[in-house]
């Protein structure tokens, strides 16, 4: 991702410009646009991210992460 890029920050993933949690609106937005069609790829990067987050977001139901990291990637 290029500058101003909305970025997590671990282990609280959080974003690194906003301060939300990641993946924050802008996040997604800049993902969708850089995986374009391949929203496939988008949802198995995104489920790569939810498996790094789970370890470091232990208090977080998996429908929680789930949500967060995965449902918003359907076309």
């Amino acid at each position: 991702m290029a500058d101003g890029a909305h970025t997590p920050t671990r282990p609280s993933w959080t974003c690194s410009t906003c301060g939300a949690d990641w993946p924050c609106g802008e996040a997604r937005d800049q993902l969708c646009q850089e995986y374009g069609e391949q929203r496939v790829n988008l949802a198995v990067y995104m489920a790569t991210q939810l498996g790094h987050a789970a370890g470091e977001l232990s208090g977080t139901s998996t429908n929680e992460l789930y949500l967060r990291f995965i449902a918003w990637t359907r076309p």
